[in-house]
């Protein structure tokens, strides 16, 4: 395999699963606010999800880049052991590498800064955003 499709591959999974994460991280942060009772037109949720793609995106995937720069390799070793279950592997890094970033932030910065993973539901729609990514990675690189 070729470093091309390497670094193609990770590139596109780190874009994914930023793009996931932040509209996941987004639709939590409205559904919470619907939930006071606030009414969000489908228009104000469409315009926010953008802006938070592109306001939160950089940084987001500059941490999920970090992530996956450990977790890929790693799902790389794993997999060459079991030499099975490809997708398995990979998807479970990405899941991983997400989760661990987030507790990470959670214990250097003493907050969430991604408000949508605070409840447990939002934090398990993080990681299968990072799921995501790792699948796109084995895709791309299969």
């Amino acid at each position: 395999m070729g470093i091309a499709r390497v670094v193609l591959g990770f590139v596109l999974a780190v874009i994914v699963a930023t793009v996931l994460g932040s509209i996941a991280h987004t639709q939590f942060v409205l559904a919470g606010l619907s939930g006071l009772g606030i009414e969000i037109p489908v228009s104000d949720r469409l315009s926010t999800t953008l802006q938070d793609i592109a306001g939160m995106g950089p940084m987001f995937g500059l941490i999920i880049a970090i992530a996956f720069l450990i977790a890929i390799p790693a799902a790389v070793f794993v997999y060459r052991l079991a030499a099975t279950q490809r997708y398995l592997v990979f998807g479970v890094a990405g899941a991983v590498a997400l989760g661990v970033a987030l507790v990470a932030m959670g214990i250097v910065l003493d907050i969430t800064p991604i408000a949508g993973a605070r409840a447990m539901t939002g934090f398990i729609a993080q990681m299968i955003a990072g799921a995501v990514g790792g699948l796109t990675f084995a895709r791309v690189t299969r």
